[in-house]
């Protein structure tokens, strides 16, 4: 979670991308470390340490939740929030980079009560779940966040799923048990199905993000996986056992969530695409079948403008949740080519080819889909079938 809204430019495409990739890493722009000390200090007997849990919020760069460490210490007189999803929007080409997946991630801390304060004000709940741990546990967590904090090591290269502000925090608690940490989840599920619950509210950002991300994400998860997000690590740390004794001695809450607001059903992609299908087939039929070649030019120039999007993030970017995407198998980048030579009126002798080729695959896709190893939202469907058709069209007309 960010600790104030930020820009993402003109790129509507690089604004989705960057806003829920970074959604996961969750932290503030500017954070800098309070303390840079060569030694640690001791921490006193009466320290807590507690995992501090936000609930997803409205903006799109929360809508995952985020996690953080709480260390308070009432005696030496401080109160920590240590965030492992701090990066600097003024690194140059900072969209390129992220999309190429060259952006550093950095462990930062704050006031705890000042991020805890401003988020539960905008409506998201927070949890805390605080450690029975020894003393000499607490010492050992503080010292290896403050080692960590150091310039020196305090950066890492984020990834999406497996390596972003909850999962380095599973790492931190593991360290501290020496036992792995891990969440219940059913057999079979995936990267996707759990992800899917949180973009439900926002069907337009649902639809695009699965769009751009592959079959990798399509993998099943295990238990540690599971923690990577927020409340999946909360719930892991909740079951968490030690010597028989639970991780957890107390449980607090410091904001309930507010209810976030929900999409209207009529206006999700399927819907829209199949209310957009059936109107193009009805404007076609009331002009006697006549061909519509700028419209027909401008749809797929689209598509494949979007084809292009997605090969570029699995060849470009470094982030693996990009590559292997089947999408492309109707969101081929040609399309925007054949597009551009039909608004025009240049692609005459290799048109029925083109399309011919575009029918067949098309339609293999649509066949083959349920057997790829990669689950697509309903809302493709339309505008496969769209494809299909004035591909269709484009070979019968001479």
């Amino acid at each position: 979670m960010f600790s104030k809204p930020f820009s993402l430019g003109p790129s509507v495409a690089g604004w989705l991308l960057t806003s829920l990739l970074l959604g996961l890493a969750a932290g503030s722009g500017h954070g800098q470390p309070l303390v840079e000390a060569d030694e640690v200090p001791r921490l006193s007997p009466g320290a807590t340490v507690s995992l501090v849990t936000y609930s997803a919020g409205e903006e799109l760069y929360t809508v995952f939740g985020h996690s953080a460490i709480r260390i308070l210490d009432e005696d030496s007189g401080f109160d920590r929030l240590y965030n492992y999803g701090t990066f600097d929007f003024d690194t140059p080409d900072f969209y390129l980079r992220f999309f190429r997946g060259d952006i550093f991630y950095v462990l930062a801390v704050g006031p705890s009560l000042v991020e805890m304060n401003e988020r539960g004000a905008l409506g998201q709940g927070i949890t805390e779940q605080v450690f029975g741990m020894t003393a000499d546990q607490k010492q050992k967590l503080f010292e290896s966040l403050e080692i960590n904090l150091r310039p020196a090591n305090r950066a890492y290269l984020y990834d999406f799923l497996l390596d972003n502000c909850s999962t380095r925090i599973r790492d931190v608690f593991e360290k501290v048990y020496h036992q792995p940490l891990g969440a219940s989840v059913p057999a079979g599920e995936t990267y996707r199905q759990m992800l899917d619950p949180y973009l439900q509210r926002i069907p337009w950002v649902h639809f695009g993000l699965f769009l751009l991300l592959g079959a990798g994400v399509d993998r099943t998860v295990d238990a540690r996986g599971a923690c990577f997000l927020p409340a999946d690590l909360e719930r892991a740390v909740v079951d968490a056992r030690a010597g028989g004794q639970p991780w957890v001695s107390r449980h607090e809450r410091s904001f309930e969530a507010q209810p976030l607001p929900q999409p209207v059903s009529a206006l999700k992609p399927l819907p829209v695409f199949s209310a957009f299908a059936v109107a193009w087939f009805l404007f076609w039929a009331v002009r006697r079948h006549r061909p519509s070649r700028r419209l027909s030019a401008l749809f797929f120039i689209v598509v494949g403008l979007i084809g292009c999007l997605i090969l570029a993030g699995m060849v470009y970017s470094r982030y693996w949740v990009l590559h292997e995407n089947w999408n492309l198998c109707w969101l081929f980048p040609l399309h925007a080519v054949a597009g551009t030579c039909l608004w025009s009126g240049r692609l005459q002798n290799g048109r029925r080819l083109y399309f011919q080729l575009t029918l067949a695959g098309t339609l293999l896709f649509a066949l083959a889909s349920p057997w790829l190893p990669q689950r697509f939202l309903p809302g493709v469907y339309p505008l496969v079938a769209l494809i299909a058709w004035r591909s269709f069209l484009e070979v019968r007309w001479r």
